[in-house]
């Protein structure tokens, strides 16, 4: 008996997760109506962009390509700011050890905070390009770890509060289900021994190269993907 797998090439996994992340948006906009003067969510609100947390390498992949595309000095200053940000982390987790300026692998844990490096002045410099928690994060979030409860900012919503609204539910367990199965086909295509990343390594290196073998210079004009902004337009819940 033969196994199928379900095989993507790099390119159609890069345009999935941009659907993917559209429809996100999209449901992202649609609960923040439903709840309306209540969302604080806006330019400006980076209450959220402190926290650490591990990112899929197709998100590694799309923060290193706008990375890539911001202009020299922009790109050198986020770079820094990224450099900066890993050796703070590694003394607030307790894993510096002062021989690894190189490396820059951090494990994040659950509880300790860090603005982004990617912040600048409230504001996302890598907005468009974005992890898919930051797009998600300030509405009620189904958490599947923890089915009977819902997760969300608390400046828009109080702990333990009964959230009441018709049609919450479904639409994220359906996006989560495709979430799974599009980072499942993207490991299978890339057959690369590590599952995740963070953003800070996103930005000191090259993901998409790393994993399709493609150089900044190979990807240019003839790349058929978009390549996403890099230019601050809001916070990440904006």
């Amino acid at each position: 008996m033969h196994k199928t797998f379900d095989y993507m090439s790099a390119d159609q996994i890069f345009i999935e997760y941009e659907r993917h992340v559209a429809a996100i948006d999209v449901e992202f906009g649609r609960v923040s109506r439903a709840f309306g003067d209540r969302m604080h969510c806006g330019k400006g609100c980076s209450m959220c962009c402190s926290q650490m947390f591990s990112i899929s390498l197709v998100e590694a992949a799309y923060i290193s390509r706008a990375v890539r595309a911001m202009p020299e000095e922009q790109r050198r200053r986020l770079q820094s700011a990224a450099r900066d940000y890993t050796g703070r982390a590694k003394e607030l987790a307790g894993t510096a050890d002062g021989d690894s300026e190189e490396e820059e692998a951090i494990t994040p844990r659950p509880g300790l905070r860090l603005p982004c490096p990617a912040l600048v002045g409230d504001a996302c410099s890598i907005y468009n390009a974005r992890p898919i928690i930051c797009r998600k994060w300030g509405i009620p979030v189904f958490n599947p770890g923890k089915p009977s409860e819902l997760q969300a900012c608390e400046l828009n919503f109080r702990p333990g509060e009964e959230i009441e609204i018709e049609g919450l539910l479904e639409p994220q367990v359906e996006l989560l289900e495709q979430w799974v199965q599009l980072k499942g086909r993207a490991q299978k295509t890339f057959e690369h021994p590590k599952t995740t990343a963070t953003v800070a390594e996103a930005i000191l290196k090259d993901y998409e190269e790393i994993l399709v073998g493609r150089s900044a210079a190979a990807a240019g004009d003839s790349d058929p993907l978009t390549v996403p902004g890099a230019i601050a337009t809001g916070s990440a819940s904006d």
